[in-house]
């Protein structure tokens, strides 16, 4: 995979709004949908810090140590109010004040494309903790009673939460997001662009859990789209086709950065027959199977000429057709289609 260099914040910013002004209606509602999502991830660790712990969603940043919640002096406990504001939301006139979000300290208020939820930072009876307000406006202007609050920012992928007091005049609350964006494209051996519609990417933490599994942090990017997200590393997955052409490659992200990442895929597609004679028709009803030279099973299908993109490299390939079986070797060169035939001959 190649890194290409990073891009200034304006290029960022020019980026992230293209991606909103120019997608489709289907595309809107996919990174609406993931952003949900996004959101909904985001609300289970808003107990924490509700709790009075520091949660810290995003990677740390380079040279620094990530400190887990639960070694956060006072964590798990109630902090202390520090002023004379109620902890919970009083009878008193509400007051107005606006949100705002930012990539970093030194960047200016983003303009679009960031959710808002704001809770209660006491819970009440039952343990819940009440919504007080939601938006989808980037720099929305809320009313609330004089108290204490939490608020959840989420800029695509990227989630941003602070807990902040209300007094008694109006207020401004920001939150920065430490947050970068990615943008992937995947390609042929000859620097073309695979097809959208052929390439399936995916973007994973690069931790892994006790079971050997990696969070998964964005489950559909289409290539060339700019994902918003938190700075830190980041496993990237492209699937080229159906079969066995998967590159892997790890990624990081830098705060108000732009990073494009390029993925080769050594691949080709490849086409099955099973034919009387070489050149002949392609017979119906037939089942394939194709190994890896370890005698593993690649892809199966069932088909007259069924295709499929496999990684460069040796294969052998079984047909069964009418209770009978053939089979011969072949091999796939990176960018070079072709058809497999295979004679119908013991």
């Amino acid at each position: 995979m190649t890194i290409l260099p990073f891009l200034r914040i304006g290029t960022l910013l020019a980026a992230l709004a293209f991606m909103t002004l120019n997608g489709a209606a289907a595309q809107d509602a996919q990174r609406m949908a993931q952003s949900d999502q996004t959101a909904e991830e985001a609300l289970r660790d808003v107990g924490r810090i509700l709790e009075g712990r520091n949660v810290i969603r995003q990677q740390p940043a380079p040279g620094a140590d990530a400190v887990p919640a639960e070694e956060v002096p006072g964590a798990g406990e109630q902090p202390a109010p520090q002023s004379q504001v109620p902890l919970l939301p009083t009878e008193a006139e509400p007051v107005p004040g606006r949100l705002f979000a930012r990539l970093t300290e030194d960047t200016g208020a983003l303009g679009s494309n960031v959710r808002w939820r704001v809770y209660a930072a006491r819970p009440a009876p039952d343990g819940s903790h009440a919504t007080v307000a939601a938006s989808d406006e980037a720099q929305p202007v809320i009313t609330v009673p004089p108290g204490e609050y939490v608020a959840v920012a989420v800029f695509g992928h990227a989630v941003g939460t602070k807990r902040f007091e209300v007094a008694e005049e109006a207020f401004r609350e920001g939150i920065t997001l430490n947050a970068g964006a990615l943008r992937i494209s995947s390609r042929l051996i000859d620097g073309q662009l695979i097809p959208s519609k052929l390439v399936t990417l995916q973007v994973f933490g690069v931790d892994v859990d006790e079971f050997g599994q990696r969070k998964l942090v964005v489950e559909e990017v289409r290539p060339g789209s700019v994902v918003a997200l938190n700075i830190g590393s980041y496993h990237i997955v492209s699937q080229y086709g159906d079969a066995n052409s998967t590159v892997r490659d790890d990624v990081k992200i830098e705060a108000a950065q732009l990073t494009d990442a390029s993925i080769t895929h050594a691949a080709a597609p490849i086409t099955l027959k099973l034919v009387n004679e070489p050149g002949g028709e392609a017979l119906a009803n037939t089942a394939w199977s194709i190994l890896s030279p370890g005698g593993d099973i690649v892809k199966e299908s069932f088909g007259a000429f069924p295709t499929h993109v496999l990684a460069a490299g040796d294969y052998s390939v079984i047909a069964r057709h009418e209770g009978q079986i053939y089979n011969r070797d072949f091999t796939v060169q990176a960018g070079v289609a072709a058809e497999v035939e295979v004679v119908a001959k013991n």
